[in-house]
């Protein structure tokens, strides 16, 4: 699998900017990248508050939805997004993915909410989910959620051989993408995927820093801190090269409830 993670300068508040932006990503890596992910809440913009955020939510099935789809169709690419998501009177931070035909393979609601701002607009999701591409079965996170050894294992328990966490990491926090995102890939013998927003936002400055991370946790692809898409392959042979060598999921004797 040829990935690519769309590091971007946000366009806050501005759907309609951010979609042009992820079209003209999309076409340019067009028959070059199997998949295209984009950082947390790349819809809206991570730091819009609560009231543009509410405003600005959609359903899964609503007109950005479609627009990503369509682009999913033109370029036959598969594209990760985030988006502030409606469903009923709750919202949730969310990522949903298309396939090369447009038509919807999995949508992951953010399970652990770091801070007051966000408990205060989403309800945490509740499940992993996951969904297959090419030879490759892959698993949503966002942001706080990969910074648990647990969330990744259990996506690794539930089959995943790449992880794919949209994020949207200040500088002041830059040692989780440095240090953090190899280790959580070579501890559950995964793929792992860090998209990060570049710039400033509102108060924010973003880490950038995204990577695309082995099973054995060498670095294959690592972002600056501006705008740009980074690229690597993904081998399956990978994989079960890793986890022969250091089979920590076999050989542990611990659950989430103690020794085993």
């Amino acid at each position: 699998m040829r990935l690519a993670l769309f590091q971007n300068d946000c366009h806050p508040g501005d759907p309609a900017g951010q979609l042009g932006a992820l079209a003209r990503v999309a076409r340019d890596w067009a028959g070059r990248a199997d998949l295209l992910v984009t950082p947390e809440l790349f819809m809206t913009g991570y730091r819009i508050g609560a009231e543009a955020t509410r405003h600005l939510a959609e359903p899964a099935s609503g007109p950005f939805a479609d627009g990503v789809a369509a682009l999913a169709r033109e370029t036959g690419m598969a594209i990760l997004y985030g988006f502030p998501e409606r469903d009923g009177a709750r919202l949730y931070n969310s990522a949903q993915v298309f396939d090369g035909a447009g038509q919807p393979l999995a949508l992951y609601r953010k399970i652990h909410l770091p801070n007051d701002e966000e408990r205060a607009i989403f309800t945490p999701g509740d499940r992993i989910v996951t969904f297959d591409l090419l030879a490759f079965r892959v698993a949503p996170l966002i942001c706080y959620d990969v910074e648990f050894p647990e969330s990744v294992r259990a996506c690794a328990a539930a089959g995943a051989d790449l992880v794919l966490a949209p994020t949207a990491l200040r500088q002041h926090w830059r040692q989780i993408a440095e240090m953090m995102m190899p280790v959580r890939a070579l501890e559950s013998g995964v793929y792992l995927a860090y998209c990060n927003q570049a710039g400033v936002e509102a108060d924010w400055a973003y880490a950038g820093l995204s990577c695309i991370c082995a099973p054995d946790g060498s670095v294959l692809a690592r972002a600056g801190s501006g705008a740009e898409v980074i690229v690597a392959t993904l081998e399956r042979a990978a994989i079960s090269a890793a986890r022969s060598r250091l089979p920590y999921r076999q050989d542990g004797r611990f659950s989430l409830s103690g020794p085993n």
